[in-house]
């Protein structure tokens, strides 16, 4: 975006920092809320130019940014690496690969989910009418995406937004500007204005909700969104929120532990718990519990030390130490990790058995590495705790036998339930993706997600359009007599008063039609 001499000396700027090497490496400058304004402006001139397009036009300009992704791969790896501090192959694997299959997955999907469908086809009868439902586009929609997954997350948030027809104006975390501006080259490959990078804190934020733009996509904490949430409201803004979670795991007495240990020791601690699906919560049935901790201690110490990064941001970090001492202060028992001033902006990943109201971690999110184990009798026990003890996004039920688990998971009360696997479905572009409660409202992924950035719109059309209608004026004897009958006709109990409903409709019907002025 263009910007004069004098707002890049009055602009902040924001510090890429390196997590592993816990030392800034450079510097980004941030926009003003001015700029983000006419970002927001320019986006709307450019709209209905994007929205004319078909779905598959929109979806041939997505690949184009496909294209340069794949031709930026190490550039992008490399700087998600380095701001989030995770690995290598956890910013290729979750952060750039799950973007180019997103993109590819809802560019197919776009054509059908955004094409006119014609409803009530019979029901229409009766009124004359025939119905086609339109997904149309908002006009220009805000994305504020977080640190955690920087790459990914942005393409979740704006991918379904662009194939269905908006343009966008994005706010990428000023945690990660570094990944901000590494979206912003690969997006230049779309028309300009149609897809635009703001750069900045809370301010930023702020003023993208407040341009105002025609919806609104947050992914995020359940603190920033409900702020966000209420800012929305004063424009009517609709949102679309994706909140994290405590996610449970529930591993029942015919697990196969060796699956299990390693599913819910990965769910855990990918990304170092600073994952909006990471398990926070695994229920253990008591008669495995000895050997599924076991194990799962004995697997985290074969982890490598590079495989699991260092937090992200210093507050994150800050959380973790206080959720961990708080959590042994309360009798929590360190079966792994423990109270550390750690190494940086690392921290060890913990694993402690037993969790009570009493602790932090009860009524907070970690989003951190510390995993607790908690005991159950039985699994009544064990989806009555996971739905009454934290909010799940996300929740996995660890069995060997298929009909109890769907049986468990049909009473978890989550947005998406796995079996036998854990945070997988974060990448499944084509099924829905989003919370319930505490964790969000509305969907990303899938038809659904298309259809979360386009307004439904009715097109009735006449199917008699020489004629008038019953319930035109004059209201008279005939036109009352009629529809009486015809809500006989819809509601009488028995055949024979519908019968002589129609009767009534046969003699009045017509009199009535032609007494319309």
């Amino acid at each position: 975006m263009a910007t004069t001499k004098k707002s890049m000396q009055t602009s902040p700027m924001l510090q890429s920092f390196d997590p592993a090497a816990n030392r800034v490496i450079g510097e980004i400058r941030a926009n003003t809320p001015k700029e983000v304004r006419a970002a927001v402006e320019e986006a709307r001139k450019v709209a209905p130019e994007w929205a004319a397009r078909t779905p598959k036009g929109r979806a041939a300009a997505l690949r184009d940014v496909r294209h340069r992704i794949f031709e930026n791969l190490e550039a992008i790896v490399e700087t998600v690496s380095a701001e989030n501090g995770k690995p290598r192959a956890e910013a290729l694997a979750h952060d750039v690969l799950p973007s180019l299959t997103t993109m590819q997955c809802l560019e197919w999907l776009a054509p059908r989910a955004l094409k006119s469908e014609h409803v009530g086809r019979f029901a229409g009868l009766a009124f004359g009418m025939s119905s086609r439902v339109e997904w149309r586009p908002f006009g220009v929609v805000g994305a504020i995406t977080p640190w955690n997954y920087p790459f990914f997350l942005s393409f979740m948030a704006i991918a379904p937004a662009l194939l269905a027809g908006n343009a966008v104006v994005i706010k990428p975390s000023e945690a990660t500007p570094g990944v901000g501006e590494r979206l912003r080259e690969v997006l230049d490959a779309l028309p300009p204005g149609v897809c635009t990078v703001v750069q900045g804190a809370g301010d930023v934020g702020a003023a993208l909700v407040d341009a105002p733009v025609d919806k609104l996509c947050f992914i995020g904490s359940p603190g920033t969104g409900r702020r966000i949430a209420e800012a929305a409201a004063k424009h009517l803004t609709p949102v679309v929120m994706e909140l994290g979670g405590q996610d449970a795991a529930i591993v029942l007495d015919d697990a196969d532990l060796d699956v299990a240990s390693s599913g819910v020791l990965w769910g855990a601690f990918l990304n170092s718990g600073q994952t909006c699906c990471a398990i926070e919560r695994v229920y253990v049935a008591d008669a495995i519990a000895d050997g599924f901790e076991a194990k799962l201690v004995e697997k985290l110490r074969a982890v490598p030390p590079g495989d699991i990064g260092p937090l992200t941001v210093p507050r994150q970090l800050d959380v973790v130490k206080r959720h961990v001492a708080d959590a042994v202060e309360h009798g929590a028992k360190v079966l792994a990790g423990g109270p550390s001033d750690g190494d940086g902006m690392r921290f060890p990943p913990t694993v402690v058995e037993g969790r009570s109201e009493d602790m932090a971690i009860f009524r907070e999110e970690t989003f951190g590495p510390l995993l607790p184990v908690i005991r159950v009798r039985d699994d009544e026990e064990a989806v009555t705790r996971a739905n009454r003890e934290g909010f799940n996004l996300t929740a996995s039920v660890w069995t060997g036998d298929a009909k109890r688990a769907d049986r468990v998971a049909a009473e978890l009360k989550a947005g998406s339930i796995s079996i036998n696997d854990h945070a997988i479905t974060a990448g499944a572009a084509w099924a829905p993706w989003g919370g319930v409660g505490e964790s969000g409202y509305g969907r990303l992924h899938g038809e659904l997600g298309l259809r979360e950035f386009s307004v439904p719109t009715h097109v009735a059309r006449s199917t008699l359009p020489k004629m008038k209608h019953l319930w035109w004026y004059p209201y008279d004897e005939a036109t009352t007599s009629t529809l009486r009958a015809v809500a006989e006709l819809y509601g009488a109990p028995t055949w024979g008063e519908k019968l002589r409903a129609l009767g009534t409709i046969a003699r009045s019907a017509g009199a009535a039609l032609r007494n319309k002025i």
